[in-house]
């Protein structure tokens, strides 16, 4: 080929390759993210930039740990961008970026579980509630950790029930960061109690009654504990429900009230009499009180069987026929 037509041959193949380069999408410009949420323990090229093109995988720094932020100045991203041959520069001292791990919260119910199964075992926890001091405690973990959690470094004073421990998740991290947690290991007492408000002059039955716990160290040595110490009783003042009872706080119903008048029932194997009477003291089912004979105005004693009915014993001799 003639050196004129070579020139002209390269000359329209520059045209061409020119036009076919100015075809193709220009690439865009790294763009600063200024806020970013991370999910692994570490941070990448692309985290910080758009378009970051095959560098966008590149690991540039450590992630913060679980619930923290770590803010890279302009300087820091200017280093980076160049090591990664990223073409960016700041756009003045003040662009920056914070990162932010991402996190979940595990409960304070979840910890206290956890910390159920460390004292099992070394004792019993039949009866046994753990309480945290603080009742919002959150053990903040990253996002896709494990649900798991270690317990170490445990105290426990059995006397006053008082412990504390390190807990991290997840259990098998080594770099986890420990939370100091404190508290209680609570012995409860389970009580009757009453399901509603009763007034005196009312039965307790067995319906109601109900059963609540309360700590073993608040229960005094009058405190009622077996149910059957109020059923068929009735309160000495108005009680509220819910509340542990004493036993003086309940008495037998009176069936017989002083100045009433009474039927005055003798019965022997093959006799009964009956007259009227006036009870001279209140009485419950089975007490003792005195009554007069309201014809002959003697005053004997008689127990209390019924309402407003009293039985006195028979003379031995009428009681031997």
């Amino acid at each position: 080929m003639r050196t004129g037509a070579m020139t002209r041959f390269l000359a329209a193949l520059a045209v061409v390759a020119a036009a076919a380069l100015a075809a193709l999408p220009a690439r865009a410009a790294p763009t600063l993210r200024p806020a970013v949420t991370v999910d692994a323990a570490v941070i990448r090229l692309g985290d910080f930039f758009t378009d970051a093109g095959a560098h966008a995988g590149d690991v540039v720094a450590p992630a913060p740990p679980p619930g923290a932020s770590t803010i890279f100045d302009a300087n820091w991203l200017a280093d980076a961008a160049h090591e990664h041959d990223i073409d960016w520069q700041p756009g003045s001292s003040f662009d920056r970026t914070t990162v932010t791990r991402a996190t979940r919260a595990v409960s304070g119910d979840a910890v206290m579980a956890r910390l159920r199964q460390e004292f099992a075992r070394t004792q019993s926890l039949d009866g046994a509630q753990i309480q945290l001091d603080n009742t919002a405690f959150q053990l903040l973990v990253a996002k896709n950790a494990p649900d798991t959690i270690a317990i170490s470094d445990l105290i426990f004073d059995a006397r006053s029930g008082r412990f504390s421990a390190m807990v991290s998740a997840p259990a098998d991290d080594p770099a986890a960061a420990g939370q100091r947690v404190t508290g209680s290991l609570v012995r409860l007492t389970r009580l009757p109690a009453l399901s509603r408000a009763v007034a005196p002059g009312e039965t307790i039955g067995q319906g109601d009654i109900e059963t609540i716990e309360l700590r073993a160290e608040r229960v005094a040595g009058d405190i009622v504990a077996d149910s059957r110490a109020l059923i068929g009783k009735t309160p000495r003042r108005p009680l509220q429900a819910h509340q542990p009872l004493r036993a003086s706080d309940v008495e037998t119903p009176l069936v017989v009230h002083r100045d009433d008048l009474v039927t005055i029932v003798l019965r022997t194997p093959s006799l009964q009499l009956s007259t009227q009477g006036k009870a001279l003291d209140d009485g419950a089912m089975g007490a003792t009180i005195r009554v007069a004979n309201t014809k002959s105005n003697r005053v004997i004693d008689a127990t209390v069987t019924g309402h407003n009915l009293v039985t006195v014993a028979a003379p031995a001799a009428l009681a031997a026929r």
